[in-house]
């Protein structure tokens, strides 16, 4: 995967971006419900642009931590996938 802002190619496992995503979800002052972030994780682990199990495509994000930000929505090109929750 190349990190789209700094453009370097670095691979993580799932136990690494994790991590990353726990650390960076510590700083956040403000997270979706379980239940939102459940509901679209389903959805994103469905999606055909989820790559290494756990990075979108499209926006570069660790899927997990966007799903936990209650302002995102889904990048998918062809509109949010998100919205009907």
């Amino acid at each position: 995967m190349t990190c789209r802002t700094c453009q370097q190619k670095k691979s993580f496992t799932v136990e690494e971006a994790a991590a990353l995503v726990a650390d960076q979800l510590a700083l956040e002052p403000v997270l979706a419900e379980e239940e939102t972030v459940s509901a679209r994780l389903a959805i994103c682990s469905a999606c055909p642009s989820l790559t290494a199990d756990h990075t979108c495509a499209h926006c570069g994000c660790f899927v997990v931590f966007r799903a936990s930000l209650p302002d995102k929505r889904c990048p998918y090109p062809d509109g949010d996938r998100w919205q009907r929750l």
